[in-house]
């Protein structure tokens, strides 16, 4: 077998979708802030009910990369919002982070308030009868998106704008972003949609995972640039922004978790993500918005647990 990548069928080659007997120790999480309403409100209740206590934070992935690969954190288990960050981990000088599993996608959307003085606009947007970009450029409308330098949905918002720029022939990037990290649109991502729910801000570049768990109304992207479709990764990666330094180059959408060598709690942090990745852990998630794919298997498959492993 390939050691360097492979794929697992859903449920494959996982042990049952029950539990093990838990682990004694807390399991600390590190996770994509994108999916705090679903950590909070689906799955680490479940899991606590299930004997599991969890201490998770959610964070920008590239902020917890960063801190994993400095040594500022050591969790049991990390979820990232991108899989190159975890290619980044992989080639680190003495990582910690050996392999990974891309487990699931979602796609760039724009969320917005139902009651923003804008909303008939979004929602002529939504049936076809106005174009999302000329909506994004009325004066007076008030757009929020995540940091770039913190998070992968912050860069991905500006690829997703670079890519219009091509699809469109209009300098849409810079009518509708101006600098990389606009101050008056940059917003941690919890906050972003909270801001949208009280009408802070009228519409936000969102993950349509965020968006479902949130009840908010969404207006689709094209394929073209939403990033989901891995049919499109050579389109995709035409565009790139670097951001303090760093390079980004558009892919398709892949989440993606580990367990790193250095766990406190690996038998723990195996438990948890056997449970995301198959049977009702995996149902929730596909009930909060995610679209969850077969496990792919990435770095050192020998240092897959072997709960997990092809």
């Amino acid at each position: 077998m390939n050691r360097r990548a492979a794929i697992l069928g859903a449920g494959g080659a996982l042990l049952a979708c029950g539990l093990p007997a838990r682990s004694a120790q807390t399991v600390s999480v590190l996770y994509a802030d994108s999916l705090v309403t679903l950590f909070e409100r689906t799955l680490v209740p479940a899991l606590q009910a299930r004997g599991y206590t969890l201490n998770a934070e959610g964070r920008g992935s590239v902020a917890n990369a960063n801190m994993i690969r400095e040594g500022l954190k050591r969790p049991d288990v990390f979820i990232s919002a991108d899989a190159g960050l975890m290619d980044r981990l992989l080639a680190a000088p003495n990582p910690t982070v050996r392999w990974y599993a891309t487990f699931a996608t979602t796609r760039l959307a724009l969320a917005y308030s139902p009651a923003s003085p804008f909303a008939a606009r979004f929602r002529d947007v939504a049936a076809g009868r106005a174009t999302w970009y000329d909506v994004l450029q009325t004066p007076g409308l008030k757009l929020g998106r995540t940091d770039p330098a913190v998070d992968p949905k912050g860069y991905r918002s500006i690829i997703a704008l670079e890519l219009a720029d091509h699809l469109y022939h209009q300098p849409l990037r810079q009518r509708i972003l101006g600098d990389d990290r606009n101050s008056a649109q940059i917003f941690p991502s919890e906050s972003l949609l909270v801001r949208i729910e009280q009408n802070e801000l009228d519409v936000a570049f969102v993950y349509s995972v965020e968006a479902a768990a949130r009840h908010l109304p969404s207006i689709e992207l094209p394929a073209t640039i939403n990033l989901s479709d891995p049919r499109r990764a050579a389109e995709y990666a035409a565009a790139r922004v670097t951001i303090n330094g760093v390079a980004h180059a558009g892919a398709p959408i892949a989440f993606a978790f580990t367990i790193p060598s250095d766990a406190a709690n690996a038998d723990g942090a195996l438990a948890v993500l056997r449970f995301i990745a198959s049977g009702d852990g995996r149902a929730m998630a596909e009930a909060g918005g995610l679209t969850m794919r077969p496990l792919g298997f990435h770095g050192d498959l020998h240092a897959v647990p072997a709960g997990l492993a092809p």
